[in-house]
């Protein structure tokens, strides 16, 4: 500590300007959140849907996404108790719902495309980006004024 003295209400005032400060703190992982969820929703589309050098495209713009996350996760300095009770559950249904339409794009999609089967493909790819959607709006948005400094986010 560096000696200042502080009365009850400048205490009070720093606390929530820290507070406040944190909280922005996990706007960039809910941004984050966001555009993989939302980049999600159109990657199995393209790789199971498009022709000619889209799945490539597709494959090269997931790699480099990812990429790009994994530096900017192990660089990551936040510490907000939302982000922290929000993460693991949130990642752990991205995990599980990105499996689906890879198995049925895989295995369980015919080969010869109908307006059935793609409807399918849409939906499995649309469900498979709302967990990490959720998640980064969760984030985003933002704590009401004067919310109590307990207040459990």
């Amino acid at each position: 500590m560096s000696g200042d003295h502080f009365t009850p209400d400048e205490a009070l005032r720093e606390i929530g300007r820290v507070d406040r400060q944190v909280r922005r703190s996990a706007r960039g992982p809910g941004r984050a959140y966001l555009l993989v969820g939302l980049a999600t929703m159109v990657y199995w589309p393209v790789m199971f849907l498009g022709g000619g050098v889209w799945p490539l495209i597709g494959g090269l713009g997931w790699i480099a996404l990812t990429v790009a996350l994994c530096v900017y996760w192990a660089r990551l300095r936040v510490h907000d108790r939302l982000l922290k009770r929000v993460r693991k559950p949130v990642e752990a249904a991205y995990v599980v719902t990105m499996a689906l339409p890879f198995v049925y794009g895989v295995w369980l999609m015919p080969p010869t495309l109908t307006v059935g089967s793609t409807v399918v493909l849409l939906a499995l790819a649309v469900l498979a980006g709302l967990p990490l959607v959720y998640g980064g709006l969760l984030l985003m948005r933002d704590s009401p004024a004067g919310a109590p400094l307990t207040r459990d986010r």
